[in-house]
């Protein structure tokens, strides 16, 4: 089985960001579904509609989940590119700068892909 990223479809930082690790995944570990096709089917993970759109989730091979910054950190540990970087976001710490600096690109995405969000997802 291959780690599962769910993303939306709508989003313009979400498309950009499944176009940028599906360049350096050539051994292909990840499969990108979109959360608005997850959501329509049955699975064994059931994650709030609201939750999914302001995070990106991946479901690991083994069924682990993970949100946000742990799961773009996750991401990056499968590429053999971007592993280094990986591991350094891994050290102890990280995740105090990691998640805030996440959750603000992602809260004010609108801001930054104002061009090119024209459908009003990013203001989520």
């Amino acid at each position: 089985m291959k780690t599962i990223a769910l993303y939306d479809e709508t989003c313009t930082l979400c498309k950009e960001s499944k176009q940028f690790f599906e360049k350096i995944d050539r051994k292909q570990k990840v499969s990108w579904v979109s959360l608005q096709e997850y959501e329509k089917s049955e699975s064994p993970h059931s994650f709030d509609k609201i939750e999914l759109r302001r995070e990106l989730h991946i479901i690991t091979a083994r069924g682990k989940v993970y949100k946000g910054f742990h799961a773009v950190r996750y991401l990056f540990l499968l590429s053999s590119q971007t592993i280094v970087l990986g591991y350094f976001l891994y050290l102890p710490g990280m995740s105090l700068f990691g998640n805030p600096i996440y959750k603000l690109i992602a809260k004010n995405r609108h801001k930054f892909f104002r061009k090119k969000c024209d459908n009003g997802s990013c203001s989520l």
